[in-house]
């Protein structure tokens, strides 16, 4: 059984259903106007882009929905004999074994997450018009299946009364959760919980080198009042876009050499082998984006650099300048790309999932697709370490199958509604039926317009 939680939503948008299991490699791939976007801005909101806070205060203030079963778990903790407890939190020790922290059990574990879908039931409106900026837009029903994670713990401390750090073993940064036992509520700490199980995300959308040419025209406090819902619909930007043009205007240059060696790594490959330079940022106010090709003293503005530096900038500043946070949902990054950055671009992709980071795509390359694939045969081959030797791949540029998935968009031309299901993958890979329908088609074409062809018909 999978440990990945999983996405269940109906009638949202054009999409008639969808399942999507948030697998550390996620690709969404199929038609155009099929609601890919649609359902990448919706996983923005619920891993962080959307602060339950503010209507859970409202909802709890008007007695909306209660929390029973959540309220008695917080009542058990609060009364629960601990034995001694420091004053120091003790967050970076293993859940079992350390000496303030305990697993959630799961039963507790089945509570919380009941709860998530109680509270995503109340505000699911809510959550879809703010991520969108706009009261048109509907979903029948949304709900989450959290699987058990033996590595859900707790770790309380004695201080000013109970308070309790959510982790998760191994407990990197992003996934702790601060909060004063004695003072919480039910639906305050639902609201915690769920933002500690889905995550956060930097979000990359599509619209990249326009957005990066005209941050200067902006500032960091004026992007929600310019873009937000104040204005005609037709002049506002999602909230997903909106966040990022909020973190580009928010770059700072780093210390490098405090930066993870992985992704570092990683950083080295993109400068080296995409954009052929370095990317740099002023410290003026507000921040400006400036490359320096391979062989040149002086940096450009981006509105010298070609196609290829504008779009890749756009995911490349927030892994160099940016908070690097657990997931990152990227609309096509094949974008400006020839083939064979493409398949570069690929590589980058199964390098930041085996960094630790979730990748979560709409594509329509093939060959970032054929790459994947590639990789998960080279992960399963009995050759497999010769042939990475042979190929020139690094451990990091394999990935194993369960650790993908892809889910097809079809619009049905009867409704015009989309359907969207998981792709199975089999000896080479995952197939992808629209992708071989037009090679198929182009290859007939190719071999119909030959003119060796029309001249052996003709002798014939």
């Amino acid at each position: 059984m999978s440990n990945y939680w999983t996405l269940h939503v109906k009638d949202f948008a054009k999409i008639r259903e969808a399942k999507i299991e948030a697998a550390p490699l996620t690709l969404f791939v199929g038609d155009n106007n099929s609601g890919k976007s649609y359902l990448l801005s919706l996983l923005w909101g619920l891993t962080g882009g959307i602060n339950f806070g503010y209507w859970t205060s409202n909802k709890e203030k008007n007695n909306v929905v209660k929390f029973d079963e959540v309220q008695s778990l917080l009542d058990f903790w609060k009364t629960r004999d601990y034995g001694s407890l420091s004053d120091e939190p003790n967050a970076s020790a293993p859940v079992n074994g350390a000496k303030n922290a305990l697993p959630i059990e799961a039963t507790e574990q089945r509570v919380l997450a009941d709860g998530c879908n109680a509270l995503l039931a109340m505000i699911k409106d809510e959550i879809i018009n703010k991520i969108f900026n706009t009261d048109e837009m509907r979903v029948e029903s949304l709900y989450l299946d959290i699987p058990f994670q033996d590595k859900f713990g707790i770790n309380f401390l004695q201080q000013n009364g109970f308070a309790l750090t959510l982790t998760h073993q191994p407990n990197p940064m992003w996934l702790q959760t601060y909060m004063q036992l004695s003072d919480v509520n039910a639906l305050d700490f639902i609201s915690h919980y769920t933002r500690f199980v889905l995550g956060g995300n930097i979000f990359i959308p599509a619209p990249r080198t326009g957005f990066l040419l005209t941050i200067k025209t902006l500032t960091q406090k004026s992007l929600r009042s310019a873009f937000g819902r104040e204005l005609a619909s037709g002049d506002n930007l999602t909230s997903p876009q909106v966040s990022y043009l909020e973190q580009i205007a928010a770059l700072r240059q780093c210390d490098l050499e405090k930066m993870k060696p992985s992704i570092r790594g990683i950083l080295d490959y993109v400068e080296q082998n995409i954009i052929c330079g370095e990317l740099k940022v002023t410290k003026t106010p507000l921040p400006e984006l400036r490359y320096k090709p391979e062989g040149f003293d002086k940096t450009l503005p981006l509105y010298l650099s070609s196609g290829v530096v504008t779009e890749v900038t756009g995911f490349l500043s927030l892994l160099k300048f940016g908070q690097l946070l657990p997931i990152c949902i990227y609309e096509e990054p094949e974008m400006c790309l020839h083939p064979e950055l493409q398949w570069k671009m690929a590589r980058v992709l199964v390098k930041l999932v085996n960094a630790g980071v979730k990748v979560w795509a709409s594509t329509h390359s093939d060959i970032i697709i054929q790459h994947v694939n590639n990789m998960i045969k080279l992960s399963n081959h009995p050759d497999g370490e010769q042939l990475r030797k042979d190929h020139d791949y690094d451990e990091d540029d394999v990935i194993s199958r369960e650790k993908v998935r892809m889910y097809q968009f079809n619009v049905n031309p009867a409704d015009h509604k989309t359907d969207v299901k998981p792709l199975e993958d089999g000896v080479n890979g995952f197939r992808i039926p629209t992708f071989g329908k037009v090679f198929r088609e182009l290859r007939d074409e190719v071999w119909n317009f030959r003119i060796e062809k029309r001249r052996t018909l003709n002798n014939d």
